[in-house]
């Protein structure tokens, strides 16, 4: 059985995304009769895998739930579903792919209405604007509910998913700073955050993708403090701020 992963490489080398999958695979499978194998990315970009062995179907139930998979046909999709994707792009607009490649490849839309509808209160904002203090950045995972669906032109509109609303809702009610980091492992990002001296300065990390993490500033402690810091041991990664009292501030009360 060969299955499209809801994972991407991004600016992580081949050998160390495919060493962070194997072990988060190997976990995931426990003492189930089945194997994995990573045999290559879709056109897009997805990690692509294939599942041999007795308790396939219910190990690629597993890993849906854990890592995701994504929707590669547009017939597949479904008015009013929710859908977990990788933001493309964070413009005018948000673009948000969930891996749809047939016919050929489409993006989710979530147009800028919608996204002072739902995270300014219809404060006029610009994309960028609100895809920097959500940190809603290329790379970054996100849930989108279709809400227009058209296939002859093809289009696909949406608005942020429930599920997501209330994800930064929660971030934002524990007024803790987290700083996002992109494309990086969380093997390389632990091992910084030791190297840096940061591990007092931090409750957790969270990981959104085997490549996309938010590290949980510990109260009182600044992200953007932080951010040179853990920065200078991951030069090839991207860094950014999730600062709940600044969304308060200039977007809305939650």
């Amino acid at each position: 059985m060969r299955i499209t992963l809801l994972q991407r490489l991004g600016k992580v080398s081949a050998g160390d995304f495919g060493a962070a999958l194997d072990g988060v695979l190997s976990n995931l499978k426990g003492e189930l009769s089945a194997s994995t194998r990573l045999v290559g990315f879709s056109d897009n970009g997805w990690a692509k895998i294939e599942i041999d062995g007795e308790d396939c179907e219910i190990l690629k139930e597993i890993i849906s739930r854990e890592l995701g998979l994504t929707q590669t046909d547009l017939s597949q999709i479904e008015t009013q579903g929710n859908y977990s994707g990788i933001v493309r792009d964070a413009g005018a607009d948000l673009e948000v792919d969930i891996g749809i490649e047939k016919p050929a490849p489409l993006n989710v839309n979530v147009s800028l209405k919608a996204l002072r509808a739902q995270l300014c209160d219809g404060k006029p904002l610009s994309g960028k604007e609100i895809a920097e203090y959500y940190c809603l950045s290329a790379g970054s995972r996100a849930t989108v509910r279709i809400t227009r669906l058209e296939r002859s032109p093809r289009r696909l509109e949406g608005w942020l998913a429930d599920s997501q609303i209330e994800l930064f809702s929660e971030r934002i009610a524990s007024r803790l700073d987290r700083v996002q980091v992109f494309d990086c492992t969380r093997q390389r990002l632990e091992l910084a955050l030791r190297r840096a001296r940061l591990e007092r300065d931090v409750i957790s990390v969270e990981s959104g993708s085997l490549t996309t993490h938010s590290v949980v500033c510990k109260l009182g402690t600044d992200a953007i403090g932080l951010i040179p810091r853990l920065g200078s041991m991951l030069r090839k990664s991207e860094l950014k701020p999730f600062l709940p009292r600044r969304i308060l501030a200039k977007c809305r009360q939650w």
